[in-house]
């Protein structure tokens, strides 16, 4: 496995980190995985998710580059640029498929995106032919009804309402700590819209991957609401699915993360089959 630092896009300022196979391992025809930031994290991603990933993709004969969007990590700022963030991340993503194409002669391309990430993968995966793989991490869901009938369930929970007393028993500016205002919003779009996109995507012959965890518990919280919101498409073995109730938003329990990071080199690898990676 080799790392290198690279530097890229219309200013030569995004940094990234490219991880490649030793020579002799590389997997013949294996799309080159481009990852960036989550949020405010940097390029080694939540709780180093992202170089795990690369590293285990490199032992698998997979090239990666994880990178960061301008003004976050070790990218600094652009002086020109697309009129808001969603628009740069889209520009600079494709700015990464261009430098690997160009550099380093790489066509093929699969895209990783966790919550505020799959707004860019998806959007770029959808307009850029070279994404021939896209795995969504908490992308984008919609409430069902079974969603609505399991969220009201959960007030006949024993252990939620201990929690609840627990929590009412703490000092008021503990209270408060744990209720802070939203540091961002996101805009979904128009679930006819999704789908249209998903077949797309599947007509173009993309290989999808969708995970959600337990961290979503507030717009997802069952095993088949994503074939549900998304009925129309009957989309059952015909794209990469898990659901992990128990995991939180960003995997920190490290048995939750190891679990994470091989259905994604296993999708990537193309090892196996789709519908063996379900569960």
């Amino acid at each position: 496995m080799r790392e290198r630092v690279c530097s890229f896009g219309p200013e030569q300022s995004l940094v990234g980190i490219l991880t490649e196979p030793e020579p002799t391992k590389v997997l013949p025809g294996a799309p080159v995985v481009v990852l960036s930031n989550v949020g405010l994290n940097h390029h080694v991603g939540p709780y180093r998710l992202w170089v795990e990933l690369a590293r285990q993709l490199a032992g698998r004969g997979v090239t990666t580059l994880r990178f960061d969007l301008s003004g976050l990590g070790d990218s600094p700022p652009r002086r020109e640029g697309g009129a808001d963030e969603f628009q740069r991340a889209r520009e600079e993503t494709r700015a990464a498929l261009d430098y690997l194409e160009q550099k380093k002669g790489h066509r093929r391309f699969a895209l990783i995106g966790l919550c505020s990430g799959v707004d860019s993968a998806h959007a770029v995966t959808v307009e850029d032919p070279r994404v021939m793989g896209a795995a969504f991490i908490d992308g984008y869901t919609y409430r069902t009804l079974g969603y609505h009938l399991r969220f009201h369930l959960r007030y006949l929970s024993p252990r939620r309402w201990t929690r609840f007393l627990r929590k009412r028993k703490l000092p008021s500016r503990l209270r408060e700590a744990g209720e802070a205002d939203e540091v961002y919003t996101r805009e979904y779009p128009e679930r006819a819209r999704l789908t249209d996109d998903y077949q797309r995507l599947l007509d173009r012959g993309v290989s999808l991957c969708f995970v959600f965890s337990g961290g979503m518990g507030l717009s997802y919280n069952y095993e088949r609401q994503f074939f549900e919101m998304l009925s129309p498409l009957k989309l059952e073995g015909r794209v990469t699915y898990a659901f992990y109730p128990r995991a939180d938003h960003l995997f920190s329990v490290p048995e939750d993360r190891a679990e994470l990071l091989r259905k994604l080199t296993a999708w990537a690898v193309g090892s196996v089959p789709p519908r063996a990676l379900t569960g």
